[in-house]
């Protein structure tokens, strides 16, 4: 019979061996599968029975889904000391991803009223601005706790949160949301990328082909699911011009994402996105129509992908919920109450 010990230690290098072969977010999503298998069966046969499939809506997944990403970005974490480089971006752009999120929750639930003092039938503005010192005191000390092993990097962060707070409350309207998410994703997996310790994406640091494919997926994902979001079809594009520029494109393409996955380069990557965006445009650009659901559909699967990729499955069940969801099409109910 074997000892113990050495049984233990079997099985702890066969599951080393494994999670090298699919890393810790592959695994995860792996294990979630029944989860999803029961909100994709809760989407599409579940919610119409409840008449809760009016809730199912792309702008109320949106909303979520910037909300969890910026909450994800606070309490992940992560600690500015283990990256490799003493002088790093990384501050500037986590900074930028939580303004403009902060910005867009702000302005889409502007139509929510602060809470009233018992007994009184309104609020003075001194009662206004205490209620407001209170509310960003509560949103900026789990900030401040989240990056206080970095004074600069959580004094950018506050900062971030404050302005964009009051941005999106008093100053911008009607901002494009299915756009400013994808951006605000597309950012995320650059920086996951920039600075994988930082994000404890991959085994310190190191990424295994699964991690870079899953990136570069990702990203072309987020490409196509935003040049179908900003382009009108028109099918001005002559088919024999098309069809050259379109192959001339297609291995552009492919030799730059051979680039990034042998090379594991930041500019490599954003060059491979860009390039695919213009693909995915051309192809837009020479087609006639497009059907109404195929936008999306590609924002729900950009939504899947970069939920598993940052090993949140609640943003994947909500890309999930709205490919199951057969009627997407309400827009009577305030869907920030969702």
């Amino acid at each position: 019979m074997l000892e113990e010990s050495l049984v233990v230690s079997s099985a702890l290098s066969a599951f080393n061996n494994a999670a090298l072969v699919a890393p810790a977010f592959l695994w995860n999503a792996v294990l979630c599968i029944p989860l999803f298998a029961v909100v994709f069966w809760f989407g599409r046969f579940a919610a119409p029975k409840l008449g809760i499939t009016p809730y199912i809506t792309l702008p109320r997944a949106t909303f979520w889904t910037i909300m969890l990403t910026a909450l994800w970005c606070i309490f992940m974490g992560g600690n500015y000391a283990a990256l490799r480089d003493e002088a790093s971006f990384l501050p500037w752009i986590m900074a930028t991803i939580l303004f403009v999120s902060t910005m867009f929750v702000a302005g889409a639930t502007r139509a929510i009223k602060l809470p009233m003092f018992i007994g009184a039938t309104a609020m003075s503005t001194k009662q206004k601005q205490l209620v407001y010192f209170l509310l960003s005191l509560i949103i900026l000390l789990p900030v401040a706790a989240s990056y206080m092993q970095n004074l600069f990097a959580g004094a950018i962060q506050i900062g971030a949160i404050f302005i964009g707070f009051l941005m999106g409350r008093f100053v911008c309207k009607n901002v494009r949301s299915v756009l400013w998410m994808l951006l605000i994703m597309l950012g995320v997996t650059i920086a996951v990328l920039m600075q994988p310790e930082f994000f404890r994406f991959g085994q310190l640091g190191n990424l295994s082909p699964m991690h870079l494919i899953w990136v570069l997926a990702t990203g072309l994902a987020l490409a196509t699911a935003f040049a179908l979001n900003t382009i009108h079809p028109c099918g001005r594009v002559h088919n024999s011009a098309y069809i050259k520029i379109k192959w001339l494109l297609r291995l552009v393409v492919v030799l730059a994402g051979v680039l990034f996955l042998l090379t594991e380069s930041v500019p490599m990557f954003i060059a491979t996105v860009l390039l695919f965006f213009v693909m995915a445009a051309l192809s837009i650009w020479h087609t006639e129509k497009i059907a109404m659901q195929i936008p999306d559909w590609a924002v729900a699967a950009s939504i899947i992908l970069f939920g598993i990729l940052i090993g949140i499955q609640t943003i994947t069940c909500i890309g999930i919920l709205l490919i199951a969801s057969t009627n997407n099409s309400s827009k009577h109910v305030p869907w920030f109450l969702l």
